[in-house]
């Protein structure tokens, strides 16, 4: 059986994370500049499920700050009871990378570019994050009606961050508590991108530009919940795009999204008109590259 460790603090010294040990985010925990988190193999990480007064976002969150280094392999992050055991429901921060690339903010967090600080550097061949982020409503055990909690938390949280930052090959974001994978004010590049069942939308992408080069999969099946889409791309600092590569695996299940434009001579036209629920379905590789975009419509 496998110990448990659990971090309360910053990380403010170069730190590995081993796989005989099951590592537990308990607060509001960051990887502060200049510090190196290396990450073994099939490690897992647990952030503590419900409320934590003291941090940014009242939740336990791990934060790679303007700076910060990870080196990594796959490694998992889950969503935990405060007994330390993994479960099936999202009560928490997230992840976050922070970059030096682009100002950002959104939640409560934010960066500012900093020339005199060093780049950010974030590698991985894969990070999988299973009920990352928060709802903004639950339904009470005790009463049975709805409670209203606040603003919602996206589980996986990308800001500010630049091509030379950003080296994670493959995210994986499932059953995430708001958006799946949310980008504002950056530029990166990924090989590999899976989001299943967000509460909300898939990618929530803002002024940023999203490459994706081998594959990209998306199930948002409807529900009865609405305004809930494949690609919401939000313009309040310049345009955003998603740019799928040429022979590009993509698996589409949702509905895709208002106002946005879709470049492509394989995939069907879709339907994004203001308040449009039309179910949109597609799974093929593409002989041309694709482009989803929006330059000035929210």
């Amino acid at each position: 059986m496998k110990s448990i460790e659990v971090i309360t603090g910053n990380i403010k010294n170069n730190k590995t994370l081993r796989k005989d040990k099951i590592y537990v985010i308990e607060g509001e925990v960051h990887v502060v500049k200049g510090v190196t988190l290396t990450i073994s193999d099939q490690v897992t990480i647990l952030l503590v499920n419900g409320v934590f007064p003291k941090s940014l976002v009242r939740r336990s969150v791990l934060i790679f700050d303007q700076g910060s280094s990870m080196s990594a392999k796959r490694f998992y992050v889950k969503a935990a009871d405060t007994n330390y055991k993994p479960v099936k429901f999202p009560d928490n921060g997230g992840i976050w990378f922070l970059g030096n690339f682009n100002d950002s903010s959104k939640d409560g967090v934010s960066v500012k570019v900093n020339r005199k600080n060093p780049l950010s550097s974030f590698k991985a061949d894969m990070v999988a994050a299973y009920y990352l982020g928060r709802k903004d409503s639950y339904v009470s055990i005790k009463t049975g009606k709805e409670l209203d909690i606040g603003d919602d938390i996206d589980g996986f949280s990308v800001l500010g961050v630049g091509p030379g930052e950003w080296h994670i090959s493959e995210v994986r974001s499932h059953y995430s508590g708001d958006d799946g994978f949310d980008v504002t004010n950056s530029h990166i590049k990924l090989d590999r991108l899976e989001i299943k069942h967000p509460t909300e939308d898939g990618m929530n992408i803002s002024s940023s530009r999203v490459e994706i080069h081998k594959s990209l999969f998306l199930d948002i099946r409807k529900t009865d919940d609405t305004d809930r889409d494949l690609f919401d791309l939000e313009t309040d600092d310049g345009a955003s795009f998603v740019e799928l590569y040429r022979r590009c695996w993509v698996r589409l299940d949702g509905v895709f999204g208002d106002q946005v434009v879709l470049s492509s001579t394989e995939m069907p036209r879709p339907n994004v008109k203001d308040d449009n629920e039309q179910h949109y379905t597609f799974s093929g590789q593409l002989k041309k590259a694709a482009l989803i975009y929006s330059i000035d419509e929210d």
